[in-house]
């Protein structure tokens, strides 16, 4: 399989598993790659870290999420991964410069494909 093939294939996986515990060291085991070689080659063919990457991904979902589901805040943290609402709080704050509450009560959600390309 082509390194681009593999690349695709990579982020087709985490697209779809980002309610799971997504860590570069459980990805590159998945892979089969060390962390190190994974890393270098999925940021040489999309421009970003993994990690980033991931995390990008996790909060355009919560910000979907909140914007077309009643599910509480916390709810959504922890479905995807957060390991508490305030480090939740903190990452989509960074993210989108607001709180997810706000961003729930303004409808943003057409905003957050925009923000995580």
């Amino acid at each position: 399989m082509k390194t681009e093939d593999f690349i695709h294939d990579l982020i087709d996986w985490i697209d779809h598993n980002l309610e799971e515990r997504l860590d570069i060291k459980t990805v590159a085991e998945r892979a089969g790659y060390s962390r190190w070689h994974l890393q270098r080659m999925f940021k040489e063919h999309t421009g970003l870290p993994m990690g980033e990457y991931i995390r990008l991904q996790k909060m355009k979902k919560s910000a979907d999420m909140l914007a077309s589901s009643r599910e509480t805040i916390v709810s959504v943290a922890i479905s995807l991964g957060f390991d508490s609402q305030q480090s939740f709080t903190r990452s989509f704050k960074r993210q989108f410069g607001q709180t997810p509450g706000s961003w729930r009560r303004t409808g943003n959600s057409q905003l957050a494909g925009q923000m995580c390309h």
